[in-house]
Parts: structure tokens; C-alpha cells; sequence
């Protein structure tokens, strides 16, 4: 689902304002931003964890590994909430105040956060031109998406344009999820007791998707290899329809994702790979350890 809110249907949303758009990005800390990405024109809204019944907004963890510590010694039970809607009234408020005129807001699926459709009923409340974007996804595809909106501002593309875009490279997102195991899950209620009993009796490995919004197992098999089999050989698949940026993601095994990544650059050393920390809120739902790959084809 998305919402646009057009101020004045009679008049292109460009020309509404003068002539000119002055855009702004809203994000949440489901999306992660290093260091290296131009944080210009983005703002980002916090959601929180808690661990060992204590609150943290998910920026103000000193680093990613100080977070995977405390989620290794601490993480079974650990819990995440969604923004309030004072923090979502609030950044809107900021982005007016500093002249923004439009915005689009790039938030997590919303089957599984009410993050979407908080920002969207704050969104109208305020006098300009916003788009709300329910990704369908989260992690490196929901980060793709805002780096690839941002390249087609820079190209100097309507808001429309964007938007349009946007709303079709979302649906080719992927990403998949190997849990060390599956207890965070199981207590999240991301993956049935049923499932659970399945892994954790029988010894079973499992390969999950997050595909439509929601998080369906993909491939189970009694250790690791036929399941890495079945991974490579579906990147290989997408690299070969078009996809050129892949992310890995780890929560707290960065030596592991590299080995991933070296896997993938063996199928095609021209591929963008990414190895990056699982966000905090993703981490607690899958648990310590666990590895996730994804991205999205703006190919097709």
C-alpha cells in the first residue's frame, strides 16, 4: 500500500510550489547509514530496543558491535517498539521548518512494523508534498531504495518520476535470512512454534525469505550446504537478470559475511557487494549471529 498527498490536483506538485522542489528523505533506523553516505537532506526517526528490560533508541548504541555484545549476553526476549508519534511529528515538523517542500518516507514492511503507517497518518497533517513508501522489505534493499531515489533527484527527475520508480523497484526486492537459530524469532512471532519445533528437534537448518512483506521459509535441509547450494545458485540467477548490488548483513558474525561476499564476487567480480551490520531492530528479531543477503534489481 502507498499514499500520496497531493495538496492541490488541479496543479503538477512541482509547479505548486514555484517551480521548484526542494526534496527531503525520511528514514528509520531499519535502513542503516554509515559514515561514508552523504547524509544531506536525510533524516533518519529511531526506533527502540529493549534488552534486558531496558530501553535504547537504536541511535544511541556507542557501535554495532557494542549492540551485538549486548545482544549475545542478553538478546533471548529482547524486544523492539516503533517510533511514537511524537518523534514522527517532530522530524516532520524539523523537515518543514528547514524549507523542505517535498518528502518521501522510505520505512520497513509494514506487516511487520507499524512504523509505515504511523509516518503516513502524521504525513497529513503537514502542508507539503509527501509520499510514503511501504518497501514490502528492510535492510540493504530498503537502503538501495533511498540511494537509488536519491540518484534520480540528482538526474534531476520529477517527483513523480521518483516516486514511480521507487514504487516499481520495490517490488523486486529479496532477502534472505539464515538464523543461527530460530528462538528470537519464535518469541518475536516472525516465525510459528511449529517451524521452531521443526529446526530446533530435528536439527534442521532453515533459509528464510522476506517476500510480500512477510517472512516465509524458503529452503529447510539437515545442515548448511544444501541450503548455501541453493542461495549461490539464486544470486547467481539475479546477477544474471540484472542485479548489481547485493548486501550482507551480519549481526554479529562480520568474519562469516565475508566469506559470503567472497562467494558472491567468485560468481562475478563486477558485482557491488556490501558487507554491513544487521540494523538493531532486525538483529533482535532474528537473533545473534544470524546472516542476511538481499537487494533489489533496478534492471528489469
Amino acid at each position: 500500500m502507498e499514499f500520496t498527498i497531493n495538496l492541490n490536483k488541479q496543479h503538477d506538485s512541482d509547479a505548486f510550489f514555484g517551480g521548484s522542489m526542494k526534496l527531503a528523505w525520511l528514514i528509520d533506523t531499519t535502513t542503516y547509514i554509515d559514515d561514508n553516505v552523504d547524509s544531506k537532506d536525510v533524516f533518519v526517526v529511531s526506533l527502540s530496543t529493549i534488552i534486558d528490560g531496558k530501553p535504547y533508541k537504536d541511535t544511541e548504541f556507542e557501535s554495532s558491535n557494542v549492540f551485538f555484545e549486548m545482544l549475545k549476553e542478553n538478546g533471548n526476549g529482547a524486544k523492539t517498539a516503533q517510533p511514537t508519534p511524537q518523534d514522527f511529528i517532530e522530524t516532520y515538523q524539523h523537515i518543514q521548518e528547514e524549507g523542505y517542500t517535498h518528502v518521501i518516507a522510505i520505512h520497513p514492511s509494514s506487516a511487520l512494523s507499524g512504523t509505515y503507517n504511523s509516518s503516513l497518518s502524521t504525513a497529513q497533517t503537514f502542508p507539503m508534498e509527501i509520499h510514503v513508501i511501504d518497501s514490502g522489505t528492510g535492510s540493504f534493499p530498503q537502503k538501495d531504495l533511498l540511494e537509488q531515489g536519491r540518484k534520480l533527484a540528482e538526474d534531476g527527475c520529477s517527483f513523480d518520476e521518483i516516486v514511480n520508480q521507487l514504487e516499481s523497484y520495490k517490488d523486486s526486492s529479496e532477502l534472505y535470512l539464515l538464523p543461527r537459530n530460530l528462538q528470537q524469532l519464535k518469541n518475536s512471532g516472525r516465525v510459528t512454534n511449529s517451524k521452531y519445533l521443526l529446526s530446533s528437534l530435528l536439527n534442521i537448518k532453515l533459509l528464510l525469505k522476506l517476500e510480500h512483506g512477510k517472512i516465509e521459509l524458503e529452503v529447510k535441509s539437515r545442515g548448511m550446504k544444501k541450503i548455501e547450494a541453493y542461495l549461490v545458485r539464486h544470486i547467481d540467477e539475479a546477477i544474471a537478470k540484472g542485479v548489481e548490488r547485493i548486501g550482507v548483513l551480519h549481526a554479529g558474525n562480520e568474519k562469516e559475511a565475508h566469506i559470503w561476499k567472497e562467494r558472491i564476487l567468485t560468481l562475478n567480480r563486477n558485482i557491488q557487494v556490501s558487507v554491513e551490520p544487521l540494523v538493531p531492530v532486525a538483529s533482535v528479531h532474528t537473533g545473534y549471529e544470524t546472516i542476511a543477503i538481499g537487494w533489489i534489481n533496478t534492471n528489469k
